[in-house]
């Protein structure tokens, strides 16, 4: 895909324009991935002077030479559960039965069952992209629903990570700052704010919230399955499947017969959350974030969300 310079800037009414929804793409699995594959080529090539941004993480894929695939975890966008089946499917796991039972705490320990191209030397990092007997696959989520989603996790349920609230709270609520405080209750206004702050004054935003346009090197590889986190459990089943079909070993393959992606939990999810989050979101913040996340909209074909405070 074509390389080119690099502009911070994106023309909001431009990647709109490329925007497309898949209200008429082909139902079967095959014409899905045809229709997301070249929206993204169509994508790359138009905004290359953008998406042509490295990052390290990369680094992080995930790849098996004995089942010939790359996987690119993008955070938010059930990474650790795609992650936990990848784990089962080595059929090294005799203690667990389905992925949803590996301990996220002890989550480190299970890292060596499978391997990171971050521990490969660079020369021989890029052949696997190359070589079309490997599988290549990311899953990606709407961008103003994965970050409800990162705010949920990161600043809700587990309030601590990287300091985040506290720096929040010492740049936007400067007097009520405390450094022996150690954890504080912040908004998701205050969230949103932040992170618009943080890409405004040029900074690489964390893992959980960087466009996903800038996460897997998507216009400089060859990628055959593109998942959407809308219709996560149906697509993840499809890869399970495929990479199952890779496995030539015959008691690997009676190991994991029975392994699937893990269910549905019927708690609430992201999705249910966005009128109420962004209700406190002001109409200027909003359109920023469409802003920031124009590309990821135009890659990856997502409907913008109708969420309130933007028409």
């Amino acid at each position: 895909m074509a390389d080119g310079g690099r502009n911070n800037e994106v023309e909001t009414e431009d990647v709109d324009n490329r925007h497309t929804s898949d209200d008429n793409t082909p139902k079967t699995m095959n014409d899905i991935q045809e229709h997301r594959r070249r929206l993204l080529s169509d994508g790359c090539r138009e905004f290359s002077h953008i998406v042509n941004r490295s990052t390290q993480a990369w680094y992080q894929m995930f790849y098996d030479d004995q089942i010939d695939y790359v996987f690119c975890p993008v955070s938010k966008s059930s990474c650790t559960n795609l992650k936990r089946t990848l784990i089962m499917l080595t059929g090294k796991i005799a203690k667990f039965n389905r992925p949803e039972q590996l301990p996220i705490s002890n989550f480190k320990s299970l890292r060596k069952y499978i391997k990171t191209l971050a521990n490969v030397r660079p020369e021989y990092r890029n052949w696997r992209f190359k070589d079309s007997r490997y599988f290549t696959f990311f899953f990606v989520r709407e961008p103003l629903e994965r970050l409800v989603s990162a705010y949920r996790d990161k600043l809700v349920e587990n309030p601590g990570y990287n300091n985040v609230d506290r720096r929040i709270v010492r740049q936007y609520r400067p007097r009520e700052y405390n450094a022996s405080v150690k954890r504080y209750n912040v908004t998701f206004a205050e969230f949103v704010r932040y992170v618009l702050n943080q890409h405004g004054t040029g900074n690489v935003l964390d893992r959980h919230w960087i466009p996903q346009s800038e996460v897997c090197r998507v216009c400089q590889y060859r990628w055959d399955f593109i998942g959407h986190h809308e219709t996560l459990v149906e697509e993840a089943n499809y890869v399970v499947s495929k990479l199952k079909s890779r496995i030539v070993n015959a008691e690997q393959l009676r190991r994991v017969a029975n392994i699937t992606f893990p269910a549905d939990s019927g708690h609430r999810k992201s999705s249910d959350f966005l009128q109420q989050m962004y209700a406190s979101v002001p109409a200027a913040d909003v359109q920023a974030l469409y802003q920031l996340y124009a590309v990821d909209y135009a890659l990856f074909g997502f409907k913008h969300p109708n969420v309130t405070g933007f028409s």
